[in-house]
């Protein structure tokens, strides 16, 4: 998403070393907030089936390694940052990390439903900070993408908590599906969509010439089949449905940053 949004905000390919810089930093300091989160649940993910097999709950990795692990690729990747990118890209690719390891997995994830809801501005943060790697131009078409990435989370992982339900209640943890129920949770699932919807097509504001219609297109099918999948699901709320909303909206951000990309760049 980042390398994405700043070929966009550039419209063109913009200078290696900014490439290079987000690759880098993006990817160690993604990795070292995964490595850290997982530290954080361990008490979490061996109580689920889905995730009990990971390295740490079966004592695979010391506990204290992956910490030192994760701790240390964040900070590495924050001064890459720091040292090939703007001062505004760095805040946002370290806010993404505090944000994803503090504000979702220890404030809101064992408190609220609307857990992944808040939390996805952690996914946001990886759409700004390669925007404003590039530039600080049009910040509004930035906070679009932002507000694409941060509406798209919840269906994504409502649909996922649907399928595993079971697990999330075992844990104590009160993902949307486990507190409200599968049908309801589809209902939310769709209203999230409607929203998002409107938010792929606003960003078509931003383009010109024959890269408009190669978005817009593009976008209308994705939007019409993410709303398609999360509807059957609303229709007949069960996990194989809701394994095709997750499957259909899994790959959906990837494609609309890449038509994004393609439009600028025609």
């Amino acid at each position: 998403m980042a390398v994405a949004s700043a070929i966009i905000a550039a419209r063109g390919i913009p200078p290696p070393i900014k490439l290079i810089g987000l690759l880098v930093a993006g990817t160690l300091a993604s990795g070292g907030a995964l490595a850290i989160n997982s530290y954080l649940e361990i008490d979490i993910d061996s109580k689920m089936k889905r995730t009990m097999s990971r390295p740490l709950p079966t004592k695979t990795v010391p506990k204290r390694n992956a910490l030192a692990f994760g701790v240390s690729l964040l900070v590495i990747g924050v001064l890459v940052s720091y040292l090939t990118l703007t001062l505004y890209a760095t805040v946002f690719i370290a806010l993404g990390a505090v944000v994803y390891m503090y504000v979702y997995t220890i404030f809101l994830k064992p408190r609220t439903s609307w857990n992944i809801v808040l939390g996805g501005f952690a996914g946001s943060c990886a759409a700004l900070a390669g925007w404003y790697a590039v530039t600080a131009a049009d910040p509004l078409i930035a906070w679009v993408l932002a507000a694409l990435v941060f509406v798209w989370t919840p269906s994504h992982f409502w649909s996922l908590a649907v399928i595993t339900e079971a697990d999330y209640s075992a844990a104590g943890i009160p993902m949307l599906p486990s507190v409200v129920g599968t049908k309801k949770a589809a209902k939310f699932i769709v209203a999230n969509t409607l929203l998002l919807i409107p938010i792929s097509l606003l960003f078509y504001l931003y383009l010109t010439g024959t890269g408009e219609a190669i978005y817009l297109i593009g976008a209308f099918i994705f939007d019409a089949g993410i709303l398609a999948t999360n509807i059957k699901l609303l229709l007949k709320p069960n996990k194989a449905n809701a394994f095709l909303a997750f499957k259909f909206s899994s790959p959906y951000l990837a494609v609309i940053f890449l038509l994004g990309c393609v439009a600028v760049l025609v």
